[in-house]
């Protein structure tokens, strides 16, 4: 196949003058078509970014002194998401759920989670290895 065989591009259909392994006719095609491509999959990223980006914004209006104790209400009320966070720390039996720099710890009474612990994350739980559980 020499570079005058008639190719056409991926996302308009254009005939293609360059390369051999050129699919598009330019950054436009490239460009459209793969954010066509990509669109669900950064739809689902963008949203859970959104929503961690929401809970740290939360954790860190309600804590300005770097530990607090807050009704379980409050954060849902503010759109808090309990199932999104990004990492975890385990101290003492029990566990941090983390997001960045923030993290909260459920508090459980009556059999219910009722209150949250707020913290900000302390230089010793950036040392966290979580492989140490699967040995």
């Amino acid at each position: 196949m020499d570079k005058f065989h008639k190719r056409n591009c991926h996302y308009c259909g254009k005939g293609i003058i360059g390369r051999l392994d050129k699919k598009f006719c330019d950054a436009y095609c490239r460009n459209s078509h793969n954010n066509i491509n990509n669109s669900s999959d950064e739809l689902q990223i963008k949203t859970i970014n959104k929503q961690l980006r929401l809970n740290r914004r939360i954790l860190k209006s309600l804590c300005p002194e770097g530990k607090a104790t807050i009704r379980k209400e409050i954060l849902s009320n503010l759109g808090f998401d309990f199932a999104r966070f990004s990492s975890i720390f385990p101290s003492s039996g029990k566990v941090y759920y983390l997001i960045y720099d923030y993290g909260f710890m459920p508090i459980y009474e009556r059999q219910t989670i009722e209150k949250v612990v707020i913290i900000k994350i302390q230089p010793y739980m950036k040392d966290f290895d979580p492989w140490i559980y699967l040995k």
